[in-house]
């Protein structure tokens, strides 16, 4: 009966540290990678060439930001993702740049925000259909 007993209670321990372990894993891989999300950015953009600056409204807490892009003859669209880490964070936007360079410079290829794309950010001011999405740089 003690035996028993004392075997029970190894097994509590067990399922207790594996339960702590898996937590303590679950938070450094959420640390590490956050949380990287797609966010629409203001039109217009700036482009000189292949270079191109955009501005988005992200959040406070921001760790960093990416851009994707997808490029071919006739479109170039650009998903700017922001990662943040903060498990607590206000809602209170901040302005951001980020530059992206294209393999070929934009010419006459039609520039389109990936976000806007998206069913989730398709409603945001931002996205609506007569936003201009290029300013060009006068040289």
């Amino acid at each position: 009966m003690v035996a028993m007993a004392q075997r029970g209670a190894a097994t509590w321990r067990l399922v207790i540290v594996a339960t702590a372990v898996i937590g303590v894993l679950g938070l450094a891989a959420w640390h590490v990678f956050g949380q990287s999300e797609p966010t629409p950015w203001n039109k217009p953009a700036r482009v000189d060439g292949a270079v191109v600056q955009l501005t988005y409204t992200g959040s406070e807490c921001r760790d960093g930001a990416e851009a994707d892009v997808e490029e071919d003859s006739k479109r170039v669209t650009i998903t700017v993702r922001e990662t943040v880490r903060a498990m607590s964070c206000s809602d209170v936007g901040v302005s951001y740049d980020i530059q992206v360079r294209l393999d070929a410079p934009l010419g006459d290829r039609e520039l389109v925000d990936g976000a806007c794309q998206m069913t989730k950010y398709a409603h945001y001011i931002v996205c609506g259909q007569n936003k201009t999405t290029v300013e060009s740089i006068p040289h």
